[in-house]
């Protein structure tokens, strides 16, 4: 399996961290192939949901008819953390069948915050294959509020959803920060302090041993 990966560079990391604003300014600079995670969080093939199989995938299948207010409402962040724990293996499993279905070149650049360390750290032949990403909680409630998110007008408790939906997404920062650091793996702390141009450049030297030198 680590051979057959040896062309993807990973950005795992939080949410609200620019991880897939960064995989398409490399992506975009080098010519190479983008993966975003988040374009399989739907129900629609070939998404994830749609291809869940009961077997392979018991959480993910679990989870997949929970109604809004169970989801989002009548629980707290740490439940919903411990949920998503248990099914993100099993949906980072739907993700590798993704990648491997990609032509192996150029490189892919792959980003989603379903990237835990230990999921990834086995498919590396080089740590510098893969980065994670993590906001501050003042720069991810920053950025959750410009961009617009959690609505959740489909739900009871809009507000009480929305602050579940935040308190999750804090918890899962210090998740992975934890995982990486344990792991020795390379972790950026993102807080906006620095331009989007600063980050690209960080994270394409990080890279960069790991890219094979274009061909004339």
């Amino acid at each position: 399996m680590k051979e057959r990966l040896a062309h993807v560079l990973w950005i795992g990391g939080s949410t609200d961290a620019g991880k897939t604003s960064v995989a398409r300014a490399l992506a975009e600079k080098h010519a190479w192939q983008e993966y975003h995670y988040d374009r399989f969080d739907r129900f629609e093939p070939p998404g994830h949901w749609a291809r869940i199989d009961p077997t392979r995938h018991p959480h993910l299948h679990a989870q997949r008819d929970v109604n809004l207010d169970d989801r989002w409402v009548n629980t707290t962040p740490a439940e919903m953390v411990a949920d998503w724990l248990l099914s993100t293996p099993e949906r980072f499993d739907l993700t590798l069948e993704d990648l491997r279905a990609l032509p192996p070149a150029p490189p892919i650049v792959a980003e989603g915050y379903g990237f835990l360390p230990d999921l990834v750290l086995p498919l590396l032949s080089s740590k510098r294959q893969a980065i994670w990403l993590v906001s501050t909680e003042q720069f991810k409630r920053a950025s959750y509020e410009r961009r617009g998110k959690g609505r959740f007008a489909g739900t009871s408790d809009p507000e009480r959803a929305r602050r579940n939906h935040v308190g999750r997404d804090l918890l899962l920062a210090a998740e992975v920060r934890r995982r990486a650091r344990e792991l020795g793996l390379t972790l950026l702390e993102i807080d906006g302090t620095r331009l989007l141009e600063e980050i690209v450049a960080e994270v394409e030297a990080h890279f960069a041993p790991c890219v094979p030198e274009p061909t004339r």
